[in-house]
C-alpha cells in the first residue's frame, strides 16, 4: 500500500488528531488558544475531504451507505462539538469539558472509520483509485490549509452520497 493511499492519508490524519488533542493539555494561554484554532480548522478539512472524497466512493462504490450516514452524522457533532468550545473563555474550566467532548467524540468516530469503513472500503476501491483519491486529498489540503473557503456548516448526506468523484491522477 502506498503512502499516498486514501486510507493511509486518512489514518495519519487520525493520528496527528490523537496527539494534538493530548498536547492540548500541556499548554496554556495563548498557546493553548492558537493550538485549539489549529486543530478545529484541521478537524473542518478533515471531514469535508472526507465527505467530498471518501465517503461517496465508500456509498457508491463500497455498499456503505449506512456507514456514510453515520460518518457524516458523527461530523456533524463534531462540528457542533468544537463550536460549542468556542463558546467558553480558552482555558477555564467549561472550555476543557467542551473540548473533552470535542475530543471523545472525534475518537469515537475515527475508531468506527478505522475499524468499520476503511476494510469495506479497501476491499471495494481498487489501490489505483485509492491512490488518487489520496491526490486529490493532499491537493484539498494545499487549497484549504486552515479551513480557507470552508463554511464549518453541517453537511448533508444526500449531497455527500451524490457528490461524483472525478477518477484518475488529479495531477494529470
Amino acid at each position: 500500500m502506498s503512502d499516498f493511499e486514501i486510507t493511509a492519508l486518512v489514518l495519519a490524519e487520525h493520528e496527528v488528531f490523537r496527539r494534538e488533542f493530548s498536547a492540548l493539555e500541556d499548554l496554556s494561554g495563548q498557546e493553548l488558544a492558537a493550538a485549539w484554532e489549529s486543530l478545529h480548522a484541521k478537524l473542518e478539512v478533515h471531514a469535508v475531504a472526507e465527505e467530498q472524497l471518501f465517503y461517496p466512493l465508500l456509498a457508491q462504490e463500497a455498499g456503505g451507505e449506512e456507514e456514510t450516514a453515520e460518518g457524516v452524522h458523527d461530523h456533524n457533532e463534531i462540528r457542533h462539538a468544537a463550536a460549542a468550545v468556542e463558546e467558553h473563555e480558552v482555558g477555564s474550566e467549561d472550555w476543557w469539558t467542551a473540548v473533552s467532548a470535542a475530543r471523545q467524540i472525534n475518537a469515537d468516530h475515527m475508531s468506527e472509520e478505522e475499524t468499520d469503513f476503511f476494510p469495506q472500503f479497501k476491499e471495494s476501491v481498487d489501490d489505483e483509485q485509492r491512490e488518487a483519491l489520496g491526490m486529490r486529498w493532499l491537493a484539498f489540503h494545499d487549497e484549504h490549509e486552515q479551513a480557507d473557503g470552508l463554511s464549518g456548516g453541517d453537511a448533508e448526506v444526500a449531497e455527500v452520497v451524490a457528490t461524483e468523484v472525478p477518477e484518475g491522477d488529479p495531477s494529470l
